[in-house]
């Protein structure tokens, strides 16, 4: 179709990468043609799923769309879906493609392998979705006792030979109305709502069943698991912990505990106690997301952690900024001296990797090394990672 207009929203656009998931002629077909109306730069096309996830957890490879025939897909289709979703990172719109009542809300389908369907679809594929309004009571109580509460992996390389030693767990909110939703939208409001606990339990058994799967538990990766402070001093939780984690086989020195505050610490002998039970059953301790608004730090520094992690924001300011600089090389020394391993969160390029590598951090984690992952794809990740 010569001389197709370009919509306004493509034309903008740096970089038109296009990764097609299809065993069909037609939709190969149609998808080239349209990627030649878009001026997309590449397209690839692949008929396997694991092939897809492989390409869109390697960090180096980037794509602006992933266009998806789910009967190709299978049994992986859900796991394509999550690794599109905006909060992963990746920046990749989906499309679907054929008559489905599958598509996530807010996803363009096209019904049929037609050139100029395709190229409408990649039209809108990047405009933002509606905003999402607050989840109500019922709805947030639902999401812990249906399959809404999922689990996704970012890996934690050390700097010194990238190896992989690590994954953090992060939760996410798959809703039947809104998609996919972050920590930030689903999160808040459980604490708020007392369902805290609830929620972390869910996401501490869903994770230790992933991890100690054949494929990853293979490769003997430390997992990392959040927990509230609220949840943590809780008179049953470290028992609940220890329950979940031995019901699996796991050791808990394979275990790390990242202390995540929804309010500041104000009993620090509370604490203080918690964390030495952790420790004296094997656990390794973190403290999340510090920064220079955390309080007390230096006080948290001297309880029985084995790790700090640096906020991502600060990390990625400390090439522009002197105060975040200044932060990051008084925050890594305190560490060093109190025998506490560093990770710098947010690593996003390699000069920030260069840079933390040389200002001493330990390991680093960010979207440079890999994005959020399902399971399925961290599986797939490790192997070509190693």
């Amino acid at each position: 179709m010569p001389g197709t207009h370009v919509p306004d929203s493509l034309s903008n656009r740096s970089a038109l990468n296009l990764l097609l998931l299809s065993s069909s002629r037609a939709w190969t077909s149609a998808v080239r043609s349209a990627a030649s109306d878009i001026g997309a730069e590449a397209l690839e096309v692949t008929r396997s799923a694991a092939e897809a996830i492989r390409r869109l957890a390697m960090p180096q490879q980037t794509y602006s769309h992933l266009l998806l025939e789910p009967f190709c897909a299978g049994a992986l289709a859900s796991e394509l879906v999550g690794m599109t979703s905006g909060d992963a990172g990746s920046g990749t719109g989906l499309v679907m493609l054929g008559k489905t009542g599958t598509a996530p809300p807010h996803v363009p389908v096209v019904a049929e392998a037609s050139r100029a369907q395709v190229s409408r679809a990649l039209a809108g594929g990047g405009d933002a979705a509606p905003p999402r309004p607050p989840l109500k009571l019922d709805e947030l109580r639902a999401a812990l006792s249906g399959a809404m509460i999922q689990t996704r992996y970012q890996p934690v390389v050390r700097m010194d030979d990238r190896a992989p030693e690590m994954v953090e767990v992060l939760a996410r909110l798959d809703h039947p109305r809104h998609g996919i939703m972050e920590p930030g939208l689903f999160v808040p409001p459980m604490e708020h709502a007392g369902l805290a606990a609830e929620l972390t339990r869910l996401v501490v058994s869903r994770a230790l069943a992933d991890i100690s799967v054949a494929e990853i538990a293979r490769h003997k990766l430390r997992v990392a698991l959040n927990f509230p402070l609220d949840v943590l001093l809780l008179p049953d939780a470290i028992g609940q912990l220890d329950a979940q984690r031995a019901a699996v086989g796991l050791a808990a020195e394979r275990v790390t505990i990242e202390l995540t505050e929804s309010r500041p610490v104000e009993d620090v002998p509370a604490l203080a106690r918690a964390l030495e039970r952790l420790r004296g059953l094997g656990y390794g301790l973190a403290i999340d997301d510090v920064g220079p608004g955390v309080p007390h730090l230096n006080a948290l520094l001297d309880l029985p952690f084995t790790a700090l992690k640096i906020d991502m924001d600060v990390v990625q300011l400390a090439s522009t900024s002197p105060s975040a600089l200044d932060f990051v090389v008084r925050t890594i020394a305190g560490a060093r001296a109190r025998g506490l391993s560093v990770v710098a969160e947010g690593v996003e390029s390699q000069e920030t990797w260069d840079r933390m590598a040389s200002l001493g951090a330990d390991q680093a984690q960010g979207f440079l090394i890999a994005r959020p992952l399902p399971a399925t794809a961290l599986a797939l990740w490790l192997e070509a990672w190693t």
